[in-house]
Parts: structure tokens; sequence; C-alpha cells
């Protein structure tokens, strides 16, 4: 029986990839590769600093749902495929940022579990940190809490407006109304948005010049 990996490949940049993530990859006959719109970003990244051309493929499709019962019928069926392959070799699964951190990969390596295979969680490096680090400031300082909020949680004026660095995720094609919302409690100028972290088309703006939209890769960070 294969072991099934959850692979942290970090914010975009190769670079940021760990020694530990490249090792696990490189030993796994088996790739899965997050999937949506026909494109993997997270296989992108990964080739850049490996061969994967011996490598057996397989696309993980993920619909762009909030409907529970599409959304679990769909991890069950990549969990099911995935299992097929591990009767055979280890399997690892790509995941971009931190595997802990909002990641698909926490809900198929749990129905993969429940079938009796063993999963190994690898960690990397989050998109905010590098984030934070392409624009030259610190996250916390002393006992300063960081606050990690998804776009559509409750409360969110509240998260917004308590003590700490506020970070932002998944706002996906509401970024207006992040702003909008920004602008109202007087946060927008102690506001960073870093669009693509490390790629070439990366992104950094603050303060009154965020404006527009922005891609589905973008972390907001409230000081």
């Amino acid at each position: 029986m294969g072991i099934f990996y959850g692979v942290s490949i970090g914010s975009g940049d190769p670079e940021l990839i760990t020694l530990k993530a490249v090792r696990i990859i490189e030993k796994c006959p088996v790739i899965v590769a997050p999937r949506t719109k026909s494109e993997s970003f997270a296989l992108s990244v990964a080739e850049k600093i490996t061969d994967l051309s011996d490598k057996k493929i397989i696309y993980a499709d993920f619909p762009m749902s909030k409907d529970e019962d599409i959304l679990n019928n769909n991890y069950l069926s990549i969990a099911e495929n995935i299992c097929r392959e591990l009767n055979f070799s280890d399997v690892a699964m790509l995941n971009l940022g931190d595997i802990s951190i909002y990641s698909t990969f926490s809900y198929i390596g749990d129905i993969v579990a429940e079938t009796g295979f063993e999963v190994v969680k690898c960690a990397g490096v989050t998109s905010f940190c590098a984030c934070a680090n392409e624009c030259g400031i610190s996250l916390a300082d002393k006992n300063k809490p960081i606050i990690i909020i998804p776009f559509d949680c409750d409360d969110m004026k509240t998260l917004l407006n308590s003590y700490g660095t506020k970070i932002i995720m998944k706002c996906g094609r509401n970024t207006d109304k992040l702003i909008s919302m920004l602008k109202e409690t007087d946060l927008l100028e102690k506001t960073y948005a870093v669009e693509n972290c490390g790629l070439e088309n990366q992104k950094i703006l603050k303060g009154n010049d965020i404006a527009g939209s922005f891609g589905y890769f973008t972390v907001f960070i409230v000081l």
C-alpha cells in the first residue's frame, strides 16, 4: 500500500519550494495536480523546480461552486481515483501555499485516511508570509496578533476593526466589495494588496492606489 502525500509548494515562486517537498515529489511515481478551468497552477510551479517527465499526472478538477453536495461528491470521486493508485504506489498531491491553510487537500486527505491509507503532510511557505516579505513589512511584532479572514466569513467588519494584523484571503470576484468595506472602516490607507506573489506578473499596491479588478491569487494585508 502506498502513502498519500500532501505536498505544499509555496506561494508561486518555485525557489520557495522546500527541499522536503522536492524530495517527496521526486520519489512519488504519481502526481495529483489540482486544476480549475483546465489549468493547474500548482503543476506549472512544480515543473519549474523538478523534472516530472517520468511521472503519471492525474488532474483533479475542482468545480467553482459553493454547493455542498456538488463539492462533496467531487471530493469523493477524486479520493476514489487516488485510492486506486495507492494500491500500487505512493501518490503526491500538490497544494499551493501551505497545506494547513484553506487547502482542498484536507478534504481529500480525510477521505483517503478513512479508507485506510497512510496520509502524510508536507509544510510550505504560506502566501501571506511571502506577500509580507515582498512588501518589506512585518506581520507581527511583540504581542500583536495575526487574524486570517476568508472574505465570506461572518462578522467581517468586526474582524477588520479588531486589534492586530488582518490578512484577507479568498476574495475571488469580491475585491470591489472588500475595497469599499476598507474605505468605510478607514483601513484602506493601512492596506497592502499583493497579486500573483513571486511570479513575473506580481503586482503590489498600497493604500488609495488599491483599485480596479484583481485575480484570484491576491492577498490583502491590513496593518
